[in-house]
């Protein structure tokens, strides 16, 4: 008997790029629930639908997609999985540069067309904020909101499950977050009709015989696991060393106070000295008569 495949999520940053970049009309759609009521767009083309090499194994790489509707708008658009230090100044950066990157050598500048930025977050950002979830960002006077220096340059985030709790979407809009949140749970999809979200269920399910596809995925999450293993092993690193750090610093103070001043090579071996060391030092002190007896 034929083992099914298991299905993918579209959480998943792979899938999401693999999803949208082959069905523009569905990206599309999307876009225009994220926007309303801005006017309607329409993706004309996708001006990076690979997924390279190094878009898989790099330590924060983010799959996003750039599009271009028929008026020459740029949208960046991208699946945000998780919450790193310095995302704020990199979205800026990346939405920037597409900006730039627009024009060449000696063009003008009213050839410019607009970029705006789409990050779809699977954490929450604004944490201090728990009564908003869409956020929709441009270059604005701070005293008064009202005067905008134009619309060339726009982001637009959704924290996706702080969204999902508050409710008070579109109906597009909160099929769509579904879909992206649950797309594998068939009883949170059974209710949804939005017709484009039901469109991307049934493309999904042709993804899932994709065998290449496949195998792309499972590079993509092998390195997000290797990255979060790194992560925990530089993090109990600091951990241990801090500990040892402090072990040394009370010894060395115990040692000042029953003996004096340490010399320059007692200190150094101090700091050298690994946690089981450092620990038989201490024991010594209670009986040792000289500061040498401590490092016999």
């Amino acid at each position: 008997m034929t083992t099914p495949l298991p299905r993918l999520s579209l959480c998943n940053d792979v899938v999401f790029k693999a999803l949208f970049c082959r069905h523009p009309e569905l990206l599309s759609d999307l876009i225009n629930a994220i926007r309303a009521p801005a006017p309607p767009i329409r993706v004309e083309r996708i001006l990076n639908p690979s997924i390279l090499p190094e878009d898989l194994a790099g330590k924060h790489v983010v799959l996003d997609i750039l599009a271009q509707d028929t008026h020459g708008q740029r949208f960046g658009v991208e699946m945000q999985l998780r919450n790193y230090l310095h995302w704020p100044q990199r979205n800026i950066y990346v939405a920037s540069r597409a900006l730039a990157d627009q024009l060449r050598a000696g063009e003008h500048y009213q050839h410019l067309h607009a970029v705006i930025g789409i990050s779809l977050l699977a954490h929450d950002l604004f944490t201090e904020r728990p009564g908003r979830a869409t956020w929709h960002f441009t270059l604005r006077d701070r005293e008064l909101g009202e005067v905008e220096l134009g619309d060339t340059l726009q982001i637009h985030l959704i924290e996706l499950r702080k969204a999902e709790r508050l409710g008070r979407l579109s109906p597009e809009l909160s099929a769509w977050i579904a879909c992206l949140l649950h797309n594998l749970d068939e009883a949170a999809m059974n209710p949804i009709t939005h017709p484009p979200v039901r469109q991307a269920l049934k493309r999904l399910e042709e993804l899932y015989s994709d065998e290449e596809l496949r195998l792309i995925i499972q590079r993509r999450e092998q390195a997000l696991m290797d990255e979060q293993d790194a992560l925990a092993w530089a993090t109990q690193e600091g951990l241990q060393k801090g500990q040892q750090k402090g072990a040394a610093s009370v010894l060395e103070g115990q040692l000042k106070r029953r003996f004096g001043e340490l010399s320059a090579d007692l200190r150094h071996r101090l700091r050298q000295a690994d946690a089981a060391q450092l620990q038989a030092w201490s024991l010594n002190v209670f009986d040792a008569q000289r500061v040498e007896d401590v490092f016999r």
